[in-house]
């Protein structure tokens, strides 16, 4: 009788990796920001903090959250490159699990997975991402999961999937689900309870990439040159003005730097907003998704203004799509009704 691996769902973004696995009877989910340069790093000092130093052929990579050389991930590319190897399994190392094999279910944009022309599966790129995780990766002084086999999902629509199948809407509700990624922005409309999916759009110039390119530009400018890790924590906790003191060495260009901030999410927001009210001039519901669906609420809020608490931005929305990927294909019996109940946030290292 033939062992079944751990199945585990991984929303492998540009900016960050969400992973959520069953253990226990309980969802767990964690969030791995991306922020990998080339080369290795020399040991730490302290014995509590793991150093991690990956190779992939013959080229070293290693994790470093706060160095300007950071590599870039927001572009599409990263779906298929080094890049998302790496960021994948590191996210898996940041699980606690110990590392054994493993079946994955990751994710696709949906210009990606979806062929533009007719709305049908790319199977040509959806088999590219695959084969991309399969592939061979080694961490120096530690042992790596061992991925075989991996199933590849479009992103956004699954996100909302339980939040629709307990919203008593009737079968003729057309909901928008938006997705705000880092790189892409990915939109569909949902038909039912989630009964039929009548339309997708994806656009993978719109993301909050635009937010965190001037953010760290702004950051240069005042002698602080970032990774792209620390600018999108800015971002974040751009009201904590003591973070922001910490992160910012000329301390006269704060008010400089924020505005930039503030008026780079106003124009993602409107950015968001028109391609919405585009492609979905008037749905009955609204739901945002992904890890700028904070950012763009406002704007999509007055976009919809007519739908008023129609228009929701889901709970710990940055992660909804890992969770929701997870639930929908676990083996456990019962496991959906009972991780629904039983949330658990896994902290980052």
């Amino acid at each position: 009788m033939a062992v079944s691996t751990l199945k585990i769902a991984v929303d492998d973004g540009s900016t960050n990796v969400k992973v959520s696995w069953i253990e226990n009877n309980q969802l767990k989910t964690v969030v791995s920001p991306n922020s990998f340069r080339k080369d290795w790093k020399s040991a730490a000092l302290r014995k509590d903090k793991k150093v991690y130093n990956y190779e992939i052929g013959s080229t070293k990579y290693t994790y470093d959250a706060t160095s300007d050389k950071a590599l870039e991930t927001t572009h599409v590319d990263y779906q298929y490159d080094n890049l998302n190897l790496l960021a994948v399994h590191h996210a898996l190392l940041q699980t606690g699990i110990d590392p054994q094999p493993v079946t994955l279910v990751v994710t696709l944009p949906i210009t990606e997975f979806y062929n533009s022309e007719d709305c049908q599966r790319n199977e040509a790129k959806i088999e590219k991402k695959r084969q991309n995780l399969m592939r061979d990766i080694r961490l120096n002084k530690g042992e790596l999961f061992k991925i075989v086999d991996v199933e590849v999902m479009p992103e956004s629509l699954p996100a909302v999937m339980s939040t629709l199948m307990n919203s008593n809407c009737n079968e003729f509700t057309r909901s928008l689900v938006v997705d705000c990624g880092g790189t892409t922005l990915d939109m569909g409309i949902v038909v039912g309870e989630f009964d039929d999916v009548s339309a997708v759009y994806g656009n993978n110039e719109i993301g909050v990439s635009m937010v965190t390119a001037a953010a760290r530009k702004a950051l240069a400018a005042a002698d602080s040159d970032s990774s792209y890790l620390v600018a999108n924590e800015l971002i974040k906790r751009r009201h904590d003005l003591s973070f922001v003191k910490e992160v910012v060495n000329d301390e006269e260009q704060i008010d400089i730097i924020l505005h930039k901030i503030n008026t780079k999410i106003d124009e993602l927001g409107a950015a968001v907003a028109y391609e919405a009210k585009k492609f979905a001039k008037n749905p009955n519901r609204v739901y945002l998704v992904g890890g700028g669906a904070s950012l763009i609420f406002p704007a999509i809020m007055q976009a919809y203004e007519t739908l008023g608490d129609r228009v929701v931005l889901i709970n710990d929305a940055q992660s909804a799509l890992a969770r929701e990927l997870c639930m929908y294909h676990s083996d456990l019996e019962g496991a959906v009704e009972v991780a629904a109940e039983t949330l658990v946030e896994v902290d980052d290292e």
